[in-house]
């Protein structure tokens, strides 16, 4: 997939799935639009730049009840679906993040980082001794944390960090061989974030609820809406791409191919509500600076030497959509076969060389997800997504299965929905310890290995 720098022209836009009527809330307007909403806008312009904007869903799908993969068309399913256009159906992307013209491209700051004396300190991991190692909840989604994250300093408001790290301050950050954090000649403030605030600013308007089926307004519904002003240096960069034409085979083939040289021509991009307008701007000068910090920082790290249980943990960058909650679908056995027992509950279920298990986590409130059908002119269901910034703790068996998860994890979308639409990509760092008041690592792996 290639860059794309997204260009605002005017303020943006962006809806939740909230009630925006006087009183109830302002959208989601002044934050970066969530990765489904930049796909379904990049592709539906692409739509309208070919000409092919069906009015209807008249072509068949996959069923909501097949595999998600595979082929579908050899199993009978009984309710059917139906779709309105199959084209840049294989359109993959990733972002859009914030960019900078003095810093370049921007994450979200962890969740687990906290200010210690002129550097950072991250969250320790504590048994909870109130969870049992063994858990089998009639739910998935009541699944426990057996480790809770503490900080090692009293908790100060004034220590949380929030904002957007650049690539740099990242790679620090995710460096297990220096416990000190900041590299050597920085200054003592290398870790201060971007503040949003340096990025765009919100601008709240009024408006007046406008009726889907006679597109007049509707008397009395007002809404208060919170939109996005860019700054003069911001731009928001994301990645795009159409899946590789050489593993597809006869007109499917050549179809990939079409679509992906009139992505390369799109020059403009109708984003967010009220059909804002930004320009797209492809192989620019800051690109080339662009892959060479990002090629650095997506490359999975290398686990600690020292054979045995390891920690490892995994921060989003995108916010995630999961089967269970805040529990992914990959540490859920859903085997129904008895011939087979299943595995323990939190226990990763990726092909793996050895045995790893979810034991914490650290999250904030969730972001809500949704989105406007334009054929059938009807909202699209509700879903509640873990928020960027969030960091999942993992326990390893031996330093051969973490490299292999770290493999699976680092800029991966693992997302359980909407993974080729950005959703569930994230960073691992095996900077991750137990904290001195709890069991050991060695404690805490007999109890989940034995």
């Amino acid at each position: 997939m290639n860059p794309i720098f997204i260009e605002p022209t005017d303020i943006l836009f962006f809806r939740d799935a909230i009630p925006m009527s006087a009183g109830q809330g302002s959208g989601a307007g002044c934050r970066p639009p969530f990765p489904t909403s930049f796909h379904e806008a990049l592709r539906s312009s692409l739509l309208i730049n070919t000409g092919d904007t069906p009015n209807a869903k008249k072509v068949q799908g996959r069923p909501r009840t097949a595999d998600r993969s595979g082929n579908w068309h050899a199993v009978g399913h009984d309710a059917e679906t139906f779709i309105a256009s199959k084209a840049f159906r294989s359109l993959k992307t990733i972002g859009p993040f914030p960019w900078h013209q003095k810093t370049g491209l921007l994450l979200p700051v962890p969740l687990d980082a906290t200010r210690k004396d002129g550097s950072i300190a991250t969250l320790q991991l504590l048994r909870n001794q109130d969870t049992p190692a063994k858990q089998d909840p009639a739910s998935p989604s009541n699944y426990r944390a057996l480790c809770l994250p503490v900080a090692t300093t009293p908790p100060d408001k004034h220590a949380q960090l929030s904002g957007w790290w650049t690539c740099t301050q990242y790679s620090a950050y995710l460096d297990h061989n220096n416990s000190d954090k900041r590299p050597q000649n920085v200054p003592p403030d290398f870790f201060n974030p971007t503040p949003t605030a340096e990025l765009w600013e919100p601008e709240h308007r009024i408006g007046v609820e406008i009726d889907p089926g006679s597109f007049a307004s509707k008397e009395h519904q007002l809404y208060s809406g919170a939109y996005l002003r860019p700054h003069k240096y911001t731009k928001f960069v994301a990645w795009a791409g159409i899946a590789d034409p050489a593993k597809a085979t006869g007109p499917e083939s050549q179809t990939r191919r079409l679509e992906q040289e009139q992505l390369d021509k799109l020059n403009w991009l109708l984003l967010g509500g009220e059909f804002r307008l930004a320009r797209l701007l492809h192989r620019t000068d800051s690109a080339k600076a662009l892959s060479e910090a990002v090629s650095h920082l997506c490359r999975p790290p290398s686990p600690p030497t020292s054979d045995g249980p390891c920690l490892l943990k995994w921060v989003l960058v995108t916010p995630a959509l999961f089967a269970h909650g805040s529990l992914p679908g990959w540490c859920a056995d859903t085997h129904s076969s008895e011939a087979k027992p299943r595995t323990p509950l939190g226990q990763v279920c990726l092909n793996l060389p050895g045995r790893a298990q979810l034991v914490s986590w650290c999250h904030g409130k969730p972001r809500t997800a949704s989105g406007w059908d334009v054929v059938e002119g009807r909202p699209k269901p509700t879903m509640l997504a873990v928020p960027e910034g969030s960091v999942y703790y993992f326990l390893c068996e031996n330093t051969r299965t973490a490299e292999a998860l770290a493999r699976k994890l680092h800029w991966q979308p693992r997302s359980d929905f909407y993974g080729e639409k950005g959703c569930g990509y994230g960073l691992v760092s095996f900077d991750v310890h137990m904290h001195a008041t709890s069991v050991s690592l060695n404690q805490l792996a007999g109890e989940l290995f034995a």
